[in-house]
């Protein structure tokens, strides 16, 4: 099983492939959504859920 680092890397690779695509840049925002940045999230969910915000200045 991947570690979480190699699972980010592959992630950050397939990033890096669709946007060097031919594709569109409509179709491209959707792949990264759910190819990149979906699983991303699910990888960090419990950080991102239990990250203290700052208040603004």
């Amino acid at each position: 099983m991947p570690t979480k680092l190699e699972e980010e890397e592959y992630l950050y690779r397939r990033a890096i492939k669709i946007i060097e695509s031919t594709d569109s840049d409509s179709v491209k925002e959707d792949l990264l959504f759910e190819e990149v940045w979906t699983p991303l999230a699910v990888l960090y969910e419990n950080r991102i859920k239990t990250r203290k915000v700052e208040p603004e200045m």
